[in-house]
């Protein structure tokens, strides 16, 4: 991004985003559930497992597309074949294994993170924490850019979704780092999914944050995008 993204004026949004970043969450319908009776075992995957997602605007609640995932490959690394509602390819999603992410193509820029980057903790359950100091580097740039997140395991909740109803594990990762543009600075962001064993991903996923604009002389906050999937089918291979 070349230039900052205009504020937006109206007084909901300006209080949401007093003090920081937007709280997430409110995209579908959850509540609150137990945690699962037995130990929760790690995600599989398999060549031919397919999720489809209607990916939202948060900010003004309008459906800007659907992406379909679809795992291609499982050694020597995990690829997710991403494809738009025209059948369009996207980059891949490349994993070490389920969900340690090396190639993040959904936010801004597509990211090449040096070590896996988890997406969930090790252990599928509430009050699990991660913490991690990471580098990334951006498609065509040699530099390498800092990556700092810490990543906490919540509540076990049911969400409604376009797919049914899921009960899943809310996942909050919160993160600061430096950003490919050099003129964007104290870049922050804020992120949320809900992990459903039953699917072996995410049925729901949320992010937005926010940065200073270094040319900026009042050192305002701008805004990011603020995206949301809703899982619309989950099918599994040979299923």
């Amino acid at each position: 991004m070349n230039a900052p993204m205009a504020r937006h004026h109206d007084p909901v949004r300006r209080s949401l985003l007093a003090g920081g970043l937007l709280l997430l969450g409110g995209c579908a319908t959850v509540e609150t559930v137990p945690p699962p009776p037995a130990p929760v075992p790690a995600p599989r995957v398999r060549v031919g497992d397919r999720w489809r997602y209607q990916r939202i605007n948060r900010y003004n609640g309008l459906q800007t597309g659907v992406l379909t995932m679809e795992v291609v490959a499982l050694e020597p690394q995990l690829r997710v074949r991403v494809t738009d509602e025209s059948g369009a390819a996207q980059p891949d999603e490349v994993y070490d294994r389920p969900w340690r992410v090396l190639q993040e193509p959904h936010y801004d820029v597509l990211q090449l993170f040096a070590q896996p980057q988890p997406l969930l903790p090790e252990r599928i359950e509430s009050g699990a924490k991660v913490r991690t100091y990471n580098g990334y580097r951006v498609p065509g740039n040699n530099d390498s850019f800092d990556w700092t997140e810490e990543l906490d395991a919540l509540n076990w909740e049911r969400v409604r979704v376009p797919a049914g109803d899921f009960d899943a594990l809310r996942i909050q990762r919160r993160v600061w780092f430096n950003h490919s543009d050099w003129a964007r600075i104290q870049e922050r962001r804020r992120e949320t999914l809900w992990y459903a064993p039953s699917v072996n991903r995410w049925v729901q996923r949320e992010w937005t944050g926010d940065y200073k604009w270094q040319s900026s002389e009042r050192g305002e906050w701008f805004q990011e995008d603020w995206v949301a999937w809703r899982l619309i089918e989950y099918a599994p291979a040979g299923g």
